[in-house]
């Protein structure tokens, strides 16, 4: 992890459509960067930490004809086994200073992600679902 190694080790967090983390499950490895574009068009995976994703929620699928979300919780350690590099890079690339978000420079492996819940936006607002087994029936399935 490169900037100053801020947040080594600490849990990251992908707000994903359930459908793609469905189709990741069947493949072995996820590729979608952000809402409405893949990893192949941006070059990287958008992650954030458990207290950016409100603002990154609020920000990006504030919608009310959204799909269903499902939050990934990635494990650093698997990413690195994995030779997946994550950075810490500003939010805001005209903006250094602005808050820094980690980004994952290559697919993510299924088995990097080491829990799942249910997301939901109204109005703005994040609501989680309690957290879920991968291998249970419906994981992610409702908030």
């Amino acid at each position: 992890m490169t900037h100053d190694d801020e947040g080594a080790g600490r849990p990251l967090w992908h707000l994903a459509e359930l459908a793609h983390w469905e189709a990741a499950l069947r493949t072995g490895t996820y590729e979608r960067s952000t809402r409405g574009a893949t990893l192949a068009e941006v070059g990287f995976i958008h992650a954030s930490y458990p207290e950016q994703l409100p603002g990154v929620a609020k920000l990006l699928y504030s919608r009310e004809d959204l799909a269903p979300l499902v939050v990934l919780e990635v494990d650093p350690a698997a990413l690195a086994a994995a030779g997946v590099e994550v950075r810490l890079e500003p939010g805001d690339p005209g903006d250094p200073t602005s808050p820094h978000f980690p980004h994952l420079y290559g697919p993510l492996p299924v088995a990097a992600v080491s829990r799942t819940r249910p997301a939901a936006v109204e109005k703005g607002w994040l609501d989680l679902g309690p957290w879920e087994d991968l291998t249970s029936p419906g994981a992610g399935s409702a908030p």
